[in-house]
């Protein structure tokens, strides 16, 4: 698997690794006042439509085993569907839907084998010679990958056309579409955003270019040069009261009240930390407002120990 693919790469620390590359180019860019071209790239319904075929073939592709290939292929043969109204079919028996295109989400094996499929564009764009490079003579950063959330980086508006167009040509080739509407572009000029209204791109494809004032969500976090970390502390905290004023209200008991904090609640803070800077000012407000919501719903003592909470 690509070192860009931070899905199903062993190794891999999921959208964390991703967000922290992604979080020192920003302030590269800013900092040194460089150029950066980037495109956030989303594909439309990218587990429903990527073809059986294809999936057999990259298979081949990295030399998987004869009896494995045989055997997934066997199975995918027999994938359909039958159509259904008020319980009853509305075709014959024999006449089932045969589905040729998607792969399932639920099982161990369809994350990785998703992930395999587009690995071939991650060679392609890393044999483009094209990318962001964070020093001279250092490493260039062409892309980042998580499952089918693309993001690619190039030092100048041509060459991440070139990155759009080899991204358009695979996905073209191999039967899958991009969602435009979810798509954008940012281009940056020493280390200012650039207004790129009535520029001709030349472009493969229609996606609009975000403004200096506009964000996209990228892995959870909103992003324009790099995270938008004021406004997502304040989506952090909001999110967090609101999950934790929920679980206080309902009828479980205290212990799965305690799960339900350390499963559910606690996972929102603990996703930003590492990528949003907190100081402890801010962490000392947070505690001093959790400790006030759970004794408003009685189930923290006014005078109980701040260190053992």
């Amino acid at each position: 698997m690509s070192r860009a693919q931070n899905g199903c790469r062993g190794g891999g620390r999921g959208t964390k690794e991703p967000l922290l590359i992604d979080a020192v180019i920003g302030k590269v860019v800013k900092r040194n006042r460089r150029n950066l071209s980037a495109a956030w790239i989303d594909y439309k319904k990218a587990f429903d439509s990527v073809p059986h075929t294809w999936l057999k073939r990259v298979l081949e592709l990295y030399k998987v085993d004869c009896t494995v290939r045989d055997f997934l292929g066997q199975c995918m043969g027999q994938w359909s569907t039958i159509l259904c109204h008020l319980g009853q079919r509305m075709t014959a028996a024999e006449n089932h839907i045969r589905i040729r295109r998607g792969i399932f989400q639920g099982d161990c094996l369809s994350p990785i084998w998703f992930c395999l499929s587009l690995n071939p564009l991650s060679t392609l764009l890393e044999g483009s010679g094209r990318g962001f490079q964070l020093r001279k003579g250092g490493t260039k950063v062409t892309h980042l990958f998580y499952m089918d959330d693309l993001k690619l980086f190039a030092s100048s508006r041509s060459h991440l056309v070139e990155l759009l167009n080899i991204t358009c040509d695979f996905s073209n080739s191999i039967g899958m579409e991009l969602g435009t509407d979810k798509c954008a572009i940012l281009h940056v000029e020493r280390g200012r955003v650039a207004n790129s209204e009535g520029m001709d791109l030349s472009m493969p494809i229609s996606i609009r270019t975000l403004s200096e004032a506009e964000t996209y969500q990228y892995l959870g976090m909103s992003q324009n040069i790099g995270v938008d970390e004021a406004g997502m502390r304040q989506s952090v905290c909001d999110v967090f009261y609101a999950r934790l004023t929920k679980m206080l209200n309902s009828l479980l008991s205290g212990v799965n009240k305690t799960h339900a904090y350390n499963g559910w609640i606690m996972p929102v803070l603990m996703y930003t930390f590492g990528i949003l800077r907190w100081t402890q000012t801010e962490l000392n407000a947070l505690d001093r407002k959790v400790r006030t919501i759970m004794t408003s719903h009685r189930v923290h003592h006014p005078r109980s120990s701040v260190m053992r909470l």
